[in-house]
């Protein structure tokens, strides 16, 4: 066993999401499942520490790229045949993808990470953790810099968008699920004074990058460089990073936490506020799970607060592709309140260095989590009926209702036996996957069940 190290983190919140023991340090006393600490902050993840070593293996990849792209660069200026002018421009090209590469390794390294090639990931599609580096940029750098496209800058337009949703915030203890180099995290805590933030992301170096500039108060440079060619702009910028101002110490109430969103290692209702920013569609996943995680987080009469666009990995399915008004519908059925709502079109990752942008737009909404459970509709030919929320959104606790219907066959029996008005389609789906053929899914069989005995209700309603 590891020697155990206390996490610098608020009490009563952690817990391990392997066996929900409540966790103070790196060890778990319940499962003996160990984590570890990234610059002062705590990474929970139901993998343990070889989520570590994934981080390891991925700065190895990172400084083996880094090292080929420099080499290639460096074989280029050996040239006979290169200009004056482009041989200043492959130095300026050099310069700043070795300040890059050295940058964040060092503030890898300094956070506890070592670069580390781990065999049994190189077969593996891993993602790269700078693929948000101008992220980075856009959260603490490009404001230094007068904007064209906005009154103030990028960073306040998406404060203001978020509180235009939010009349009257009151935060209480608020999460921010994918919170990036936690600019946003930041702005809402210091400008709504939370009692309590904490900022989540699974990327070690967003991570890093946040707890150097809020909670270590020290600045971080990086440089921006664009390989294509635009008339007018320079190619190329060191971005002196300073940490945000914090007169009143507010950052001794901003924690950041390494962990996974489909795992989160939190106490269930132990938030009043859930911020969820350009997070929808980026998880892989699907976002009716997504609100399944949230409304387990949130306490009853607590908030969960969206902004950001509806771009799905083109790998996710179609039929999850939810629109607005279906993401609506699914907080409904999950008990949310959808109070307030906007669409908005920006100009994103609008860089001074860059005559390009995309543009995006931004669906941003309030939603109360309802104290009280909806009344149960009565079986009839309509949505409430045929499609409850309990059989769309497989969290939720079926009710205890009597479902009327042959019982012939023993998987219907088992199935029917196991609803208590606490157990959730997914729930009584892992209990009885056991008993069914090999590759028959359990919560696919379920729901089937389930749709055909309502719409026999329906049917046999007077």
């Amino acid at each position: 066993m590891t020697q155990k190290c206390e996490f610098n983190f608020p009490a009563d919140l952690l817990i391990c999401p392997i066996c929900a023991t409540e966790l103070t340090h790196t060890h778990c006393d319940g499962c003996q499942n160990e984590y570890f600490i990234l610059a002062d902050i705590p990474c929970v993840f139901p993998s343990g520490l070889q989520q570590k070593v994934l981080w390891e293996h991925q700065m190895a990849m990172m400084a083996a790229q880094g090292g080929e792209a420099l080499a290639s660069l460096d074989n280029m200026l050996q040239g006979y045949d290169v200009s004056a002018l482009t041989r200043d421009r492959l130095e300026i090209a050099y310069a700043a993808m070795a300040q890059s590469l050295k940058s964040i390794m060092t503030l890898l390294e300094e956070g506890g990470l070592r670069a580390k090639r781990d065999a049994r990931f190189d077969q593996a599609e891993i993602d790269n953790p700078t693929e948000y580096y101008h992220h980075i940029l856009r959260d603490w750098a490009w404001d230094n810099e007068k904007s064209q496209y906005f009154e103030t800058h990028a960073n306040d337009a998406n404060l203001q968008r978020v509180l235009a949703v939010w009349q009257n915030p009151k935060p209480g203890k608020m999460l921010v699920l994918g919170a990036g180099a936690g600019r946003l995290s930041w702005d809402l805590h210091t400008h709504l004074d939370a009692p309590l933030t904490l900022a989540s992301d699974i990327n070690p170096f967003l991570l890093a990058s946040a707890q150097r500039l809020i909670q270590e108060r020290r600045a971080i440079s990086l440089p921006e460089l664009y390989t294509y060619p635009q008339i007018g702009y320079s190619f190329a910028k060191s971005w002196n990073m300073v940490p945000p101002t914090d007169e009143h110490a507010a950052r001794k109430r901003w924690f950041a936490l390494g962990s996974d969103v489909w795992n989160m290692p939190l106490k269930e209702a132990s938030m009043d506020t859930i911020v969820t920013s350009w997070l929808l569609d980026v998880t892989g996943g699907d976002v009716k799970d997504l609100i399944s995680v949230i409304a387990y987080l949130l306490k009853p009469g607590g908030r969960w607060i969206n902004t950001g666009p509806l771009l799905y990995s083109r790998n996710l399915s179609f039929d999850k592709k939810y629109s607005a008004e279906e993401i609506i519908d699914f907080a409904c059925m999950a008990g949310f309140d959808v109070q307030m709502q906007s669409v908005d079109e920006i100009a994103h990752m609008v860089s001074p260095l860059n005559a390009r942008f995309h543009h995006e737009q931004i669906f941003s909404f309030n939603a109360y989590k309802q104290p009280e459970p909806q009344a149960l509709p009565k079986p009839s030919n309509t949505p409430q009926w045929l499609t409850p929320g309990w059989l769309v959104m497989h969290h939720l606790p079926i009710p205890q209702i009597t479902f009327e219907c042959e019982r012939g066959h023993e998987f219907i029996t088992r199935v029917l036996e196991l609803v208590d008005g606490q157990r959730s389609l997914y729930l009584i789906s892992q209990l009885v996957q056991s008993s069914l053929p090999e590759g028959v899914d359990a919560k696919e069989a379920v729901v089937a069940v389930f749709g055909q005995i309502l719409e026999g209700m329906a049917r046999s309603a007077p």
